[in-house]
Order: C-alpha cells, then sequence, then structure tokens
C-alpha cells in the first residue's frame, strides 16, 4: 500500500492550501495593511545612511528662537527680514512652509513688497476638502503650491501628494513640484506629462510614478489627485539644517545657501508643524517637522533627475500573489519534510531569516515586495501545520506497517492452511459423495479464509472511526450503539440467509447509554454480536428460534443472543469457560475493558445464551 504525496492531495496539500487562501484573502481584506506599512518603514529607516543632499539647505525657526526672539507666529516683519537675508546668499528657490494667509503685526507690506520682488519665493497654502487656507495674495499662481499630506490610516507618511484638483475643478500643484520646476529650469528641465503613463509627471527623461490603488502593500487606497510613494532619504543627517537665529547672525557658510533650495519652517515643538513617519532615521518612529518631509519629498525628484536614484519600485498584484502562493508552497513541503522537530525548526528560522535579509536587500535597489504576507503565509505553513503533517506522515507509517503485517499473516496463512485446504478439495473424488455436505463447507471454508485479507486489507484503509464486517460493508463507529449493532446485525444474517432466514427472530435493540465508550469498545461489540451469531450458524444444530435482546437497563447494558439449539455437552461447556477458543477470549478481553461480565450458558429445554454485561457507571474505566 502506498500513500504518496498527490494520491493523498486531502491531507497533503489542502490544508496549506487552505491557509494560503487565508492570508492571500486577509491581504485583498487589507488587514495586513499596517504590519506592511512598518515593515516598509522598518526596512527603510535601517538603510545605510546617504550623502547629504547638497541641493537642498533648511531654514529651522527653532524653540529657543521663538522664546528669545520671535514671537509665534513670525511676524511679518521678521519674516520679511529673514527672506531678504537670505536673497543675499543667492539661492536658486526659497520655499516658506509658512502660511501666511493675512497680516500678522508689523511689516506687511514690506512682506508684500519683498514677495513681489523676488519670483523664486515659493509660498503655501491649503486646498484640502475639511479645511482651506488661502495662498500669500502677494504671490503669482506660479509661485504658490499647496502643502496638504496624505496620512495613512496609522498616522503616519507615506505618501507625496504632487498635484489635484481644487473645489472649482482648477488643477494645482503642491509646494514639492514648485520647488522642483523652479529649481530644474535653471538647467533646461520643464514639467511634462509622462509618456509611458500620460498621466503621471515628468521632468526630462525622468518619470514620477504614479501611486495606484493596490501598490505595494496598499489595498484599495484612495489615488485620488497625482500621488507618488516617497523614498525617504537614508541617513540621520540627509540635508543642511541652519537655525533661524544662526542665520541672523551671519555665522553662515554662503554655500550652504548658494544655488540651492532653501526652505523656511518650523522645527519648535509648540507650533506642532509635525508629521508622523516611521522611515526617517535618528527620529523614529516619531514626529518630523512638516519643513523635512517636505524636503524628502524635494529631494527624491531631484536626485532621480540627476543621479538616477530610484523611486520606490513595487511589482505587479500578479507577481506579489503569486509570491505570497510560491512562500505558502515552501513552508508547505517544509510542514511535510519528516526530520526532527529541532532540525526542522532550525531550517525555518534558516529560511526565515534569509527571506527577511533578501526582502531588505530588494529595499536597498528600491524594490518594496509583499515580506509580511509572504513570512505569514510561510511560517504558519512550515511551523504551525508541522505537528499536523507529521501525525499524518506518523498514521502512514503505521498503516503500512499494518499492511505489511496484513501481507505477512496472509502469506503464512495462504501457503500453510489455504494450500492444504485447496489440495483437500482438488483431490476429493468426484464421484466420491461428501458426508453431510462436507464438501461445500470446504468450499464455503476457503472462500471465508481468502476474504478474511480483503476485509483486513480494507478496513486498514478507512478512517479509524470505521468497522468493516464480512461482505466488505463499512460501518460508522459514530452512530448510536443500538444502531451499530442492528447493522451488524442485518449483515451477519445477509451472509448466511440460507441458515437464518427460516428462523423464528425475535429481536430487540433498543437505545443504550454509549456516551462513555471507546472507538474501539464500539468496534469490539460490533464484532462480538458477529462472533456470537456466527457460532449460533456453526455450532447450534436444529435451531428454530433466534433471540437477540440489545438493551438498557438498571443500570446496566446488555446484549444476549440465544438460540434454542441442541446446545453444547456439559463436559465441552466447561472446557470451553475455562480454556475459550479465540472468540471466546476476545469476549472475555472485551468485558474486561468494559468492567462488566461475559457468559455462555445452556437453556432450558435447550439452547445457549450468550451474554455480554456491563455497568454504565463505570463505563469511563478505560483500559
Amino acid at each position: 500500500m502506498k500513500f504518496s504525496w498527490l494520491s493523498n492531495w486531502r491531507f497533503s496539500l489542502l490544508p496549506g492550501l487552505s491557509v494560503t487562501g487565508m492570508i492571500i484573502l486577509i491581504r485583498l481584506l487589507g488587514w495586513l495593511q499596517p504590519l506592511e506599512w512598518k515593515a516598509l518603514d522598518y526596512h527603510l529607516r535601517l538603510r545605510p545612511a546617504e550623502a547629504t543632499d547638497s541641493r537642498i539647505t533648511l531654514i529651522a525657526i527653532t524653540e529657543d528662537d521663538i522664546q528669545t526672539t520671535l514671537n509665534h507666529p513670525i511676524s511679518d516683519e521678521d519674516l520679511s527680514a529673514l527672506i531678504e537675508t537670505l536673497q543675499t546668499y543667492e539661492p536658486r528657490v526659497i520655499g516658506i512652509d509658512i502660511f501666511r494667509d493675512r497680516p500678522v503685526r508689523e511689516g506687511y507690506q514690506r512682506l508684500v513688497q519683498t514677495l513681489q520682488s523676488f519670483d523664486n519665493i515659493i509660498g503655501i497654502y491649503r486646498v484640502g476638502t475639511n479645511t482651506t487656507v488661502p495662498p500669500p495674495s502677494a504671490l503669482p499662481e506660479e509661485q504658490i503650491g499647496f502643502a496638504d499630506a496624505i496620512i495613512d490610516n496609522d498616522g503616519f507618511l507615506r505618501r507625496s501628494l504632487l498635484g489635484r484638483s481644487d473645489e472649482q475643478n482648477n488643477y494645482r500643484f503642491s509646494l514639492t513640484i514648485r520647488l522642483a520646476i523652479r529649481y530644474l529650469a535653471d538647467d533646461g528641465l520643464q514639467l511634462d506629462n509622462g509618456v509611458r503613463d500620460p498621466e503621471t509627471m515628468r521632468f526630462g527623461t525622468t518619470e514620477i510614478p504614479r501611486f495606484r490603488s493596490n501598490v505595494g502593500g496598499y489595498v484599495r487606497t484612495d489615488q485620488g489627485g497625482n500621488q507618488t510613494l516617497i523614498n525617504f532619504r537614508a541617513g540621520p543627517e540627509p540635508f543642511e539644517r541652519i537655525t533661524y537665529k544662526t542665520l541672523m547672525s551671519g555665522q553662515v557658510d554662503p554655500d550652504l545657501l548658494r544655488d540651492r533650495i532653501v526652505l523656511i519652517g518650523y522645527t519648535a515643538a509648540s507650533v506642532k508643524d509635525f508629521v508622523s513617519s516611521g522611515a526617517i532615521a535618528g527620529v523614529n518612529p516619531s514626529l518630523v517637522p512638516g519643513m523635512d518631509a517636505q524636503a524628502h519629498a524635494v529631494s527624491q525628484i531631484l536626485s532621480a533627475v540627476y543621479e538616477d536614484r530610484a523611486f520606490l519600485q513595487t511589482l505587479p498584484d500578479g507577481v506579489e500573489y503569486t509570491l505570497i502562493f510560491i512562500s505558502g508552497l515552501v513552508g508547505l513541503t517544509l510542514a511535510q519534510w519528516r526530520r526532527r522537530p529541532l532540525v526542522h525548526f532550525l531550517v525555518i528560522a534558516m529560511i526565515g531569516g534569509a527571506g527577511v535579509l533578501l526582502s531588505y536587500g530588494l529595499i536597498l535597489t528600491s524594490w518594496w515586495v509583499p515580506t509580511m504576507p509572504m513570512m505569514a503565509v510561510f511560517l504558519v505553513n512550515a511551523a504551525f501545520l508541522y505537528p499536523f503533517y507529521q501525525a499524518q506522515a506518523q498514521l502512514r507509517s503505521q498503516l503500512e506497517n499494518r499492511q505489511a503485517l496484513i501481507n505477512q499473516t496472509y502469506n503464512t496463512i495462504h501457503n500453510g492452511p489455504l494450500q492444504t485446504l485447496a489440495q483437500m478439495i482438488s483431490t476429493w473424488p468426484v464421484e466420491q459423495p461428501a458426508p453431510d455436505a462436507l464438501r461445500t463447507e470446504l468450499h464455503r471454508l476457503n472462500h471465508e479464509l481468502r476474504e478474511i485479507y480483503e476485509t483486513m486489507q480494507q478496513e486498514s484503509l478507512l478512517p479509524t472511526g470505521q468497522l468493516v464486517l464480512g461482505g466488505h460493508q463499512a460501518l460508522d463507529l459514530q452512530m448510536p450503539l443500538d444502531e451499530l449493532l442492528r447493522e451488524a446485525y442485518h449483515i451477519t444474517l445477509e451472509r448466511h440467509r440460507d441458515f437464518f432466514e427460516p428462523l423464528l427472530k425475535i429481536v430487540a435493540f433498543e437505545p443504550m447509554d454509549d456516551s462513555q465508550l471507546s472507538v474501539d469498545q464500539k468496534r469490539g461489540l460490533g464484532r462480538f454480536l458477529e462472533e456470537a451469531l456466527i457460532n449460533v450458524h456453526k455450532y447450534a444444530k436444529d435451531t428454530t428460534r433466534l433471540t437477540i435482546d440489545c438493551r438498557q437497563q438498571e443500570g446496566y447494558n446488555t446484549i444476549k443472543i440465544i438460540d434454542n439449539g441442541q446446545g453444547m455437552k456439559p463436559e465441552n461447556s466447561a472446557k470451553l469457560a475455562s480454556a475459550g477458543g479465540y472468540g471466546t477470549r476476545q469476549a472475555q478481553q472485551l468485558a474486561r475493558s468494559l468492567h462488566g461480565t461475559f457468559s455462555r450458558t445452556d437453556v432450558n429445554p435447550k439452547g445457549v445464551c450468550c451474554e455480554l454485561r456491563w455497568s454504565i457507571r463505570q463505563a469511563w474505566w478505560r483500559r
């Protein structure tokens, strides 16, 4: 008997495929998004530090500046002075990441004049559906960009909104794009539509990949406007940073400002101009000044244009789910690999570690792969299903050993008694009559001996909760005991119809308490009834009446088989009671396992009563 992996597919494939399908369904429902986002942040944060971007400098208004020099919000007078000071260093573009939709204390006219004097200043506004903040009125359309941020459901920033339509259906650009447009224009690069994707933005040959609803670990996410994933610049010091006080005191290296993008913004905790990011090294997971987030978004565009630094790239949906499915198959195969638990879990740890390192290596090349669902389906299949598959393998081994024993036993019978019996039948002279139908009985015995092999083989292939009686009919041992006995009764009588059909049969199968019986005990009771009926057929000569009484009464379960045949001679009855044949010994062993009694007694005026009786209260004492 062979149990190949494919032929036993329900046990080999179905559990693992079910787990794989469940993980895929969980991902399709979006329940793995938070884990995949965290994994992305963690890997981005662990990357080796990149060189500081020499094209961007941050002017930070700190808490110390507010407490000692400035008030909050910074007045128009102080903001004008700051911009005018910066212009002396000849920056290429200045981004003011501070809302200025109305005058703030003194200096408003000076600020208006300053803003209108330079074409390299970019101001901000907000066009969000919840809150709208107008731009500085002194700046033209091409010198303003919205500062709306897209925050994921876990409160963290991972995407940059580059463009969108406002409520009047006018298309607007973000501060990020305005800064990039102004900076790249000096090198002859203009903003245009993409070539591969006409809906995206392009500078020269560099297209900014558009965010899609199901990109990477995202599931059915709003892709409104023109969004892109932010490939944050790695390292604790991605940009040069100068405080307001340092700048205004003149203690600044001019090269840190000349021909650069200069971003002005708050870093003071009291202002609360922060976003959460888990991907920026040094301060994570924590709050990051909004100015820093803008710098990362601009930096990735400039770095892609000038150095071919990659944007975050993802695989097509079909490829991602194929990788998840393959990971499940690897775990499934490993779970069925018959090795000691220690070796097994060491292999799991090695493969899991290699998978994590591979995903980290891919992040270093800016590829985001579905690490979390791949690891989840691999670990569940390889680790949690391992005991199940090992139990199945052990069961298959036991069945194979059982089949080998059956084959060996049958071969012994076949090469010994069966050959002798066959020789007796074949050499019996045809012309010589067989006394008392001996020839027929010999043929029947030959058939029954050969049938034993097929019956034992069939039962060994069935689940443990099955009983196979003669005729290869299988009974479910989960059925109530009275129904099981009734079925065993009918099957046995059908096998020997010629004998039992003429008899007067008095039958009672009443409900019995089998709640404490094991499967093996119920199997034994079915075989006990079969053996008792066969004994009637073999030994109860001149029988005309058969009584079967199976019932629960006065705290006991009782099975009685009574015939009115010739019965047994006293000396044979005593001998059978003391020593007993195989069937008797099996009945006595069953009675002991039930903590009951078995008896075979004569009935007046003639006949035999075979009875098995056990207490319902003690049925839970099992071997």
